[in-house]
């Protein structure tokens, strides 16, 4: 077991890769915004991937959304 009383010498970074899927309609609009992804808070008013209030989650995607989109 690791012994931090004295502090830590540093730290390893670990990352996570999440994958989203935003829906089409049948005319082919796509609806990306942050009411359709499971990572926004129940109370719809904070990202849980970057714990950053988002503002519009009916209408757009938030500012700092960290969400990396594939070219179709």
């Amino acid at each position: 077991m690791a012994n931090f009383e004295s502090g830590v010498s540093g730290y390893i970074k670990a990352k996570a890769v999440v994958e989203v899927n935003f829906p089409v309609d049948e005319k082919g609009s796509v609806c990306i915004a942050c009411k359709y992804c499971p990572y926004l808070s129940s109370n719809e008013r904070m990202c849980q991937l970057n714990k950053m209030p988002v503002a519009f989650p009916l209408k757009y995607i938030g500012q700092y959304c960290p969400l990396q989109f594939e070219e179709d």
